[in-house]
């Protein structure tokens, strides 16, 4: 065969498998991004949820509001999330003979944390210095203060 044909085969097969390998990456690329706008959906929907619980003087359709946030998390969140999550409602729950405000404040922000990592956020949280409240009192916490 001659070199030039050789060269033109070779040149094809490389723009083909560039081609190929680019839709691939970019394929992948969308649907990382769209798990990620999924993900922050439903982390928006559990704040605002959570916030509810704080703040709605209607606690039955805020924790109904809560319970189908939380319920979701399973379809998008990471395993660590989800792990922090169900510490944060053992926490929070009514039936926990043991909650206090230090373990609403640390599971909170250990909940917090993990959805930040999630998200890849662009920059790094100090967990130690990592501090974050609700604007309001979760009920089951007002007779804590």
């Amino acid at each position: 065969m001659e070199k030039s044909i050789t060269v033109a085969i070779i040149s094809a097969s490389a723009s083909i498998v560039v081609a190929a390998l680019s839709f691939a990456l970019n394929k992948r690329a969308e649907r990382k991004a769209a798990l990620q706008q999924r993900k922050l959906a439903h982390y928006q929907e559990l704040i605002n949820a959570l916030s509810d619980l704080v703040n709605d003087p209607d606690q039955a359709k805020a924790n109904l509001r809560f319970n189908n946030a939380f319920n979701t998390m399973a379809l998008v969140a990471p395993q660590n999330v989800i792990d922090s999550l169900m510490k944060f409602h053992d926490q929070i729950r009514i039936s926990n003979p043991n909650k206090s405000e230090e373990g609403y404040d640390r599971t909170l922000k250990e909940l917090l944390l993990a959805i930040r990592k999630s998200l890849e956020l662009p920059f790094r949280d100090d967990p130690q210095k990592f501090n974050f409240h609700f604007l309001g009192s979760l009920p089951e916490f007002k007779k804590l203060k």
